[in-house]
């Protein structure tokens, strides 16, 4: 269940002005118009901030990919870039040569 939060927002008078204006040219509030406004602000920063997580833990998978390859490499004395992975530039896509 959630519950409604209540904030207090102090503008600048120029900002308010502006607010009430534009609000008014458009049949709104000046409430509603800054509540979408904070909604849709706080909709932008909680993307963003999932954004920079995701680029964390690719990061920190490709680390990971990256030492896992070069511990392969110590190893063995030569290795074959396709013992590793799928890829092979001598097939074509369907995987026939």
């Amino acid at each position: 269940m959630t519950t409604d939060v209540t904030l207090s927002l102090t503008l600048p008078a120029a900002l308010a002005a502006s607010l009430r204006q534009e609000a008014a040219q458009r049949g709104w509030t000046p409430e509603s118009l800054a509540l979408d406004c904070l909604a849709q602000h706080l909709e932008v920063a909680l993307r963003h901030r999932v954004v920079l997580e995701r680029m964390e833990q690719v990061d920190a998978a490709l680390l990971q990919l990256a030492q896992t390859v070069g511990e392969i490499e110590a190893a063995a004395e030569a290795v074959e870039p396709g013992a590793l992975c799928r890829y092979r530039p001598d097939r074509d896509p369907a995987g026939t040569p």
